[in-house]
């Protein structure tokens, strides 16, 4: 017959047990929810690091839309003003320039746009011309060809350094900076979480979990990212193309990491499974 002193115990041993078991689970759910947030952190991290941070990718974009043509539209008023023809720019000579002017942005460099090659495309026509009659540039007062030069390269780049220009600048300097911490952030976080998770042996069955639950945020974060640009386009008709471009590769390159993450998650849930079909065997 148990008595009242013994029935006592086991409901305070009872309560203890409830009590760890509360704590464990709290702590459970806290590990997996920090694991999301730094899966999806290191995902949006390395996502803004190859497309918007990465001046290649800036590159490709940029030459292969009709950005180009609005960019050069500043460069070829000044041509111009010199007599310059815009049928002097080839497209390898535009894509130099804007690749030039990119460069130099993410460098976090004013645009210092070198024309040299354009003037001496230009006289080297000119002197085809002349020769018809006898004639060669070679004629004009030393060091004209080299002012006149000068004079157009200060011109450009005074009209493309623009404040929004120093604004873009500026703002990509911030945007590494705050990326490369959210990236340092999140990856030493899931080392510790991994450490930890190799430590109480439920690495496997916590991560998967966890790669699960970030690839959905991960994967709604980009969808919702590229809503709301394709809505800020929207309200700007010049540059609503290019954003529209530049947000369909932001969107389709995030879908890629989303693949690799659910991989991730899938591979462990088979690790799991095996574990426990191999567990009984034992």
């Amino acid at each position: 017959m148990t008595t009242r002193s013994e029935l006592r115990r086991t409901q305070r041993q009872e309560k203890v047990e409830q009590s760890i078991e509360a704590t464990s689970q709290k702590h459970h759910f806290l590990y997996c929810l920090w694991g999301v947030i730094c899966v999806t952190l290191l995902g949006l991290a390395l996502l803004v690091n190859s497309t918007l941070l990465n001046v290649n990718f800036i590159k490709k974009e940029v030459t292969s839309s009709s950005l180009e043509s609005v960019i050069l539209s500043q460069v070829n008023s000044s041509l111009t003003q010199y007599g310059i023809s815009t049928s002097v720019l080839q497209k390898s000579d535009t894509d130099k320039l804007i690749n030039q002017a990119i460069d130099q942005i993410y460098a976090g460099e004013k645009i210092k746009l070198d024309l040299s090659p354009v003037v001496n495309s230009v006289n080297s026509s000119v002197n085809s011309q002349l020769a018809q009659y006898g004639l060669s540039t070679s004629m004009l007062p030393a060091g004209s060809s080299s002012a006149i030069t000068s004079n157009i390269n200060s011109m450009v780049n005074s009209q493309l350094n623009t404040p929004e220009v120093a604004q873009l600048i500026n703002g990509i300097k911030i945007a590494k900076t705050i990326t490369n911490f959210i990236l340092a952030i999140s990856i030493i976080g899931l080392i510790v979480l991994i450490l930890k998770g190799l430590w109480r042996r439920h690495l496997i069955s916590s991560f998967r979990w966890i790669c699960l639950w970030g690839t959905i945020l991960y994967t709604g974060t980009v969808m919702a990212i590229h809503a709301l640009a394709l809505q800020i386009g929207e309200g700007q008709p010049d540059l609503s193309p290019f954003i529209s471009q530049v947000a369909n590769d932001f969107q389709q390159t995030g879908f890629h990491i989303s693949m690799i993450i659910i991989v991730v998650s899938i591979v462990l849930f088979i690790l799991q499974f095996v574990k426990r079909k191999w567990r009984p065997r034992q």
